[in-house]
């Protein structure tokens, strides 16, 4: 493995759009399945929506982690509802790393402090999904303290093979 490279993160915001849509659709061209859909379907995403989804409203959230200014890696909170009944909980998604800068601690850094702003805003649980197979992805959540609890059999599909969704989450006690 070569050195680390050294990042910075920050909160991604509506001008960065460009830059996650351009590392989307670098990991998209090459592990489809981790991404949840192909190529040619992130193709079809307009820099519109990526620039709405940068812009939801506070405490929902994306960070993003860069190396000489280039946006190498993501990760993301959303709250499901802005419902009392449902604030105590969020989904991380989008986390995702190009390949070129993977296995040197970027999506750890970034599930942290993804998961971090979620806590400093209240949330006692964090849900998350994993196409799999992904192995490295699981690891990675397990080892902070994520625990599958479910699977949605055929959550995918690419090309002519389904894939299933794990469905993981990790609590904290506020009492």
């Amino acid at each position: 493995m070569s050195a680390a490279p050294s990042f910075q993160m920050r909160q991604l915001r509506a001008a960065d759009a460009e830059a996650f849509s351009r590392l989307r659709r670098e990991v998209a061209a090459l592990n489809p399945v981790n991404m949840g859909l192909t190529l040619e379907e992130e193709l079809t995403r307009p820099i519109q929506k990526f620039r709405e989804q940068l812009s939801y409203a506070e405490p929902n959230a994306a960070f993003g982690a860069f190396v000489r200014e280039e946006l190498v890696g993501a990760a993301a909170v959303a709250w499901p509802s802005s419902l009392p009944s449902s604030r105590h909980k969020v989904n991380l998604w989008g986390v995702f790393v190009s390949p070129r800068f993977r296995r040197h601690g970027i999506a750890r850094a970034l599930v942290e402090r993804a998961v971090a702003h979620a806590d400093a805003n209240g949330v006692r649980r964090v849900n998350l999904t994993v196409f799999v197979p992904n192995p490295a992805a699981v690891r990675l959540y397990e080892s902070l303290g994520f625990q599958h609890f479910g699977t949605e059999p055929q959550a995918i599909r690419i090309g002519d093979s389904d894939y299933d969704g794990y469905l993981m989450s990790r609590g904290r006690d506020l009492d």
